[in-house]
C-alpha cells in the first residue's frame, strides 16, 4: 500500500464529450416543440389537445437537455486526483471486454461500516431504476394507452363505461407483460453488479462479481474461487498489491441484435502491482454514463484504500480516446442498459 503523503495532487474538471450533441439537439426539439405548440389550432380540431400535448413534451425534453448541457458549463464538476507523473507507466485506456455493458445511472455506492468499507451496488440505483420505470414511463404510458384505446373503441363496442373496461383489460394484459420482462431483465442485471470488501484491519480485499473469470487478466498469485451452489466468485486480493484507482474514458461501441449502440461512458479499475513484464493489472468493476458521480466515488475509493486516483476522463483523455476508438472493433456482446 502506497504512503498517501509520497505523492503530488492537483485538479481537474469532469469532461462531457456529449454536451455539445445535447445542446444541439435539445435546442432543436425546444424550438420545433414550442413553435409547434403556439402554432397547433384551431382549438375545436379534432387533434387539438392530444398535439398541444406532444408539443409541449417535445419541448420539455428539449428543455431539459439544454438545461442540463448550461448547468455542466457554468458549474463544471471537479476532482482532485493524483498528478500525471504518478505512475506514468500505467495504461490511459479503458480494458476492452467482451460482454461489458454500461449503465446509463451510477450503480455502486461506498459506505463505512464496523468492519471497514463496503463498495456495493446501490440500493438507489434499483429504486430510481424501478420507480422510473412505473412512475416516469410505465404508468403514463399505460393511461395514455387506454385512453387511445377507450377513444378508438366507445361507438364500435358501445358506451364509454364498456370501452374503458375493455382498453384498461387489453393494455395491462398487453404492456402490463412487456413491463414485467423489463423489470425482471432490470433485476438481474443488478444482481450481476460486483461488490468489494475493504476490510478496515488491512487484511486482504475481497471482490464478489459474477464475471466470467477467463476474461479477466489477473495478477501473478491471484485467482478466482467458485462459490458452490452460485454463479458468482470470490477474488482475495491481498492489499498491497493494491497500487491505484484509475478512472478511464470509453467511447463504447457494441453490436446488438444486427444494430450498433453507441455511448460515451467512464470506466472504473483498480490498478494492481505485477512481477510480471507488464508491469501492472487492472481489475474492471464500474461502468457508467454518470461522469461527474463516478468520478466522486473513485476520489473516495481511492481515499479509502490510501492510493493514488488516476483520473483519465479529462478534456484530454477524452480527445485521446475518440482518436482510439477510431480503429476499434465493436464489442460482440454487450449493451447499454
Amino acid at each position: 500500500m502506497t504512503d498517501i503523503a509520497t505523492w503530488r495532487e492537483v485538479e481537474s474538471k469532469v469532461y462531457f464529450p456529449s454536451r455539445s450533441i445535447a445542446l444541439l439537439f435539445g435546442g432543436v426539439f425546444l424550438l420545433v416543440g414550442g413553435i409547434a405548440f403556439v402554432t397547433i389550432g384551431p382549438p375545436d380540431g379534432q387533434f387539438f389537445w392530444f398535439g398541444k400535448l406532444f408539443a409541449a413534451i417535445f419541448a420539455l425534453f428539449g428543455a431539459i437537455l439544454v438545461a442540463w448541457a448550461v448547468g455542466t458549463l457554468i458549474f463544471p464538476a471537479h476532482v482532485r486526483h493524483a498528478a500525471p507523473d504518478v505512475l506514468p507507466n500505467v495504461p490511459r485506456e479503458p480494458v476492452i471486454r467482451e460482454g461489458a455493458v454500461v449503465h446509463g445511472r451510477l450503480t455502486h455506492e461506498l459506505y463505512e461500516d464496523a468492519q471497514g468499507w463496503q463498495f456495493c451496488p446501490s440500493k438507489r440505483f434499483w429504486r430510481r431504476n424501478g420507480n422510473g420505470l412505473v412512475y416516469g414511463f410505465g404508468i403514463p404510458f399505460l393511461v395514455l394507452s387506454a385512453g387511445l384505446v377507450t377513444w378508438s373503441f366507445h361507438d364500435m363496442i358501445g358506451g364509454w363505461a364498456v370501452s374503458a373496461t375493455f382498453a384498461t383489460f387489453l393494455v395491462a394484459m398487453g404492456g402490463g407483460t412487456v413491463f414485467l420482462i423489463i423489470a425482471l431483465h432490470l433485476r438481474a442485471g443488478y444482481r450481476r453488479l460486483s461488490r468489494l470488501t475493504i476490510p478496515r484491519n488491512g487484511n486482504d480485499l475481497e471482490l464478489d462479481s459474477a464475471d466470467d473469470p477467463q476474461k479477466i487478466d489477473l495478477a501473478q498469485g491471484l485467482k478466482w474461487v467458485f462459490e458452490r451452489g452460485t454463479k458468482r466468485h470470490l477474488l482475495s486480493i491481498p492489499r498491497e498489491l493494491v497500487v491505484a484507482v484509475q478512472l478511464c474514458p470509453w467511447k463504447y461501441e457494441a453490436v446488438r441484435a444486427g444494430e450498433r449502440e453507441r455511448t460515451w461512458a467512464v470506466q472504473g479499475l483498480l490498478v494492481l502491482a505485477s512481477s510480471g513484464e507488464a508491469g501492472y493489472h487492472r481489475l474492471p468493476f464500474l461502468l457508467t454514463c454518470e461522469f461527474a458521480r463516478a468520478a466522486r466515488l473513485m476520489q473516495r475509493l481511492a481515499s479509502a484504500l490510501h492510493v493514488p486516483y488516476l483520473f483519465c476522463a479529462d478534456a484530454e483523455g477524452w480527445k485521446a480516446e475518440a482518436m482510439r476508438a477510431e480503429n476499434r472493433s465493436p464489442l460482440r456482446i454487450g449493451g447499454v442498459d
